[in-house]
């Protein structure tokens, strides 16, 4: 019989081998706290203080799902408690992902000036992409924008990744130059 099949007897209040000689559940769990406790560390940072409380709460989601039936002992325990791993694991990060969306980030929203500077920047970049060719003002956009990268962006135009390198410089060094002569202009507008 095999250890899982032990193991949910055990939990479950049955005993399948004679007394004394079967292991206990928290002797089998420990068997996979080392690993447990490896993948844990590795996917949410060893630094994190957290590890602890998401490997416990594997442990303890292992021993609920063996007293209530979950684990019917088809495939092998540690396979059983990979997934359960793998799936608090990603429980976890995605809480954190939440909640560091919901936090603001440091003067956001509380300078109306920084806001105004922010809308300007956008609409002058706004305006400038309209001065460039259609191509690179598409490329741009993509490239930045739209964070493609550049071989993605080489097989929507049909070129190779080093030509799109060399039109995101080109274009680059276009809204330089205007962003220049827009700033020429504005300073001569402003003292006559």
């Amino acid at each position: 019989m095999s250890k899982s099949r032990v193991l949910a007897a055990i939990i479950k209040g049955k005993s399948l081998l004679p007394e004394g000689k079967g292991p206990s559940p928290e002797e089998i769990l420990l068997k996979y706290w080392p690993q447990i406790s490896y993948r844990v560390k590795n996917s949410i940072g060893r630094s994190t203080p957290d590890w602890e409380d998401v490997g416990s709460e594997i442990l303890v989601g292992v021993i609920e799902a063996i007293r209530k039936g979950t684990f019917r002992g088809e495939s092998a325990l540690g396979t059983f408690i990979y997934s359960i791993t793998t799936h608090k694991i990603v429980d976890y990060i995605r809480q954190k992902k939440r909640s560091l969306e919901q936090i603001p980030e440091p003067g956001q929203g509380l300078d109306p000036s920084l806001q105004v500077e922010k809308q300007e920047r956008v609409k002058l970049v706004a305006e400038l992409l309209k001065n460039l060719k259609p191509r690179h003002a598409d490329i741009l956009y993509l490239h930045y924008y739209l964070d493609l990268s550049r071989n993605e962006i080489a097989r929507i135009y049909d070129i190779s990744p080093g030509r799109v390198g060399a039109l995101i410089a080109t274009a680059r060094n276009t809204m330089k130059k205007l962003l220049k002569k827009l700033a020429v202009k504005g300073s001569e507008n402003r003292f006559p």
